[in-house]
């Protein structure tokens, strides 16, 4: 199998400020397909599973427009400009939530699905402590929360949150923290 050609050229759509992209490609039995893209390969996403000192998950809980419901998130955001990805996990971790990191570490990345193409890219950052109050944007409300691990594989598993590709990257590691290992 190969990537299929471009039948035209890309075409950026500006909503808000995500940025789509439309593109044109030839499948291989010769016919036009059309699909639209979330783009925007300079501002790759983060998040941070964030633990306290006694293994508490420090999760953002907010609205979000989407399922139209409250939801728990890990915090994190957009990397900004060439910002190093760990720098922008643990900036956007103390910006939301008023915690500074101990310890922290690269979990990986994951493509959120086949019609985004920036990279959502997760740590974990252990001895985790509060030091500051939140900094959050315009329009940004969060309720701060420690949960236990168990109660984030729950989460994760029952669709009370987003970013759960980021708990089954931390999943054996979280695991041998929650086991004492």
């Amino acid at each position: 199998m190969q990537p299929w050609p471009h039948a035209e050229e890309p075409e950026e759509i500006k909503v808000g400020w995500r940025r789509l992209v439309r593109k044109v490609f030839v499948d291989p039995n010769g016919k036009k397909q059309e699909y639209y893209t979330k783009e925007d390969p300079k501002r790759p996403s983060v998040a941070i599973i964030a633990l306290t000192p006694d293994n508490k998950v420090i999760v953002a809980e907010q609205f979000r427009p989407g399922p139209e419901r409250i939801m728990q998130e890990l915090p994190g955001g957009g990397g900004e400009n060439d910002e190093d990805l760990q720098a922008a996990a643990i900036r956007e971790l103390h910006e939301e939530t008023g915690y500074a990191v101990g310890t922290v570490e690269s979990l990986g990345f994951v493509y959120k699905d086949a019609y985004t193409n920036p990279t959502s890219n997760y740590f974990l950052a252990r001895d985790c402590v509060r030091d500051a109050d939140q900094h959050t944007d315009e329009g940004e409300f969060i309720n701060v929360k420690e949960i236990t691990i168990d109660e984030l594989f729950d989460n994760a598993r029952n669709g009370c949150m987003t970013d759960s590709e980021g708990v089954f990257l931390a999943y054996e590691k979280l695991n041998a923290i929650r086991a004492g290992v």
